[in-house]
């Protein structure tokens, strides 16, 4: 019986190694040194992970195939599309995955207007939010929870994303300035908040849910360069002056919350009710997966600074 025993005990053991494989690596730049938080995962399957703030990472490998699609995306670099063989290839040879930094033309940089005015949308009197976790707006469906477990994510570093809508004028030159969100700490806390700037695209497609029928939205990140708010051990006010990236909108857009990481596990911000219909909640689980607007649940979190042409006087 024993060697029975030892076969079925080491083809236990090869089973296991094909379904779950643990890869580590990191993502560079041309000179070789570490990108921070860069984003990696399969959008297919609407998984993603976030590389620590040396760009190293642990991506674990379960039921998915060598064809898959994993896509790696920074704000600054072109993004990298490879198949999940080579990724293998490559964490396996110990070879880091380098990525190209985006060049920008200066000429499509837009002049903005000699005559202007400025308005802050969204929220007012940031600092007087009262402070909320919206953590639990997450949708904790059952293939979230399995696929939680079976990636042996930490849920300090899930990558929760929060968004509002800023409606404007369509068609509207319109240039943002300055952003503002509170953030919710107690003494012993940390947080590590990534700021996303979105044209809102098309809704891709509806579909039910446990908390009713929701819209599935694309979008398009505006930034240039990415924007890291890093806070600790207190309630503060961030302020983030964005107008040297000179974003041009001329429709509504939306402003975004990653959660990159938070000693507590949880997404502590300041935020209120606003009007039904008035503004939009957009909400997802890692920036891998599709935006889907919050249904009944209206609550806005920032403050968006943006100048536009002045009106002449009829």
């Amino acid at each position: 019986m024993k060697p029975f025993v030892f076969c079925f005990s080491l083809m236990c053991l090869l089973t296991s190694t094909l379904f779950s494989q643990e890869l580590t690596g990191s993502i560079k730049d041309k000179n070789q040194k570490g990108i921070p938080y860069v984003n990696l995962g399969i959008p297919a399957k609407a998984f993603g992970i976030i590389t620590d703030d040396n760009g190293a990472f642990k991506f674990k490998i379960t039921s998915e195939k060598d064809t898959d699609t994993l896509q790696i995306t920074s704000i600054g670099y072109y993004p990298v599309v490879m198949s999940i063989a080579d990724f293998k290839k490559s964490c396996l040879q110990n070879t880091s995955i380098t990525l190209t930094e985006e060049v920008y033309q200066l000429e499509t940089t837009t002049v903005r207007p000699d005559q202007y005015e400025t308005k802050t949308l969204g929220t007012t009197k940031v600092a007087d939010l009262e402070c909320v976790n919206l953590s639990g707006l997450k949708q904790k469906d059952t293939a979230s929870v399995r696929r939680y477990k079976e990636k042996g994510l930490s849920e300090k570093s899930a990558g929760i994303e929060i968004g509002n809508k800023i409606s404007i004028k369509k068609g509207q030159q319109t240039f943002i300035d300055k952003i503002q969100f509170k953030a919710c700490l107690g003494e012993n806390d940390t947080a590590i908040f990534r700021i996303n700037i979105y044209s809102e695209g098309k809704t891709v497609k509806r579909v039910i849910t446990p908390i009713g029928m929701v819209k599935v939205i694309n979008s398009n990140n505006e930034l240039k360069e990415p924007i890291i708010v890093k806070s600790i051990g207190k309630t503060q006010v961030h302020e983030i002056d964005v107008s040297k990236q000179n974003i041009e909108v001329t429709d509504d857009f939306i402003i975004a919350l990653e959660c990159i990481y938070a000693s507590n596990s949880q997404m502590n911000i300041g935020a209120k009710p606003a009007v039904f219909g008035s503004t939009d909640l957009l909400i997802r689980e890692s920036i891998m997966d599709e935006w889907v607007r919050v249904p009944l649940i209206n609550l806005t979190f920032i403050a968006a600074t943006v100048t536009y042409k002045k009106k002449g006087k009829k």
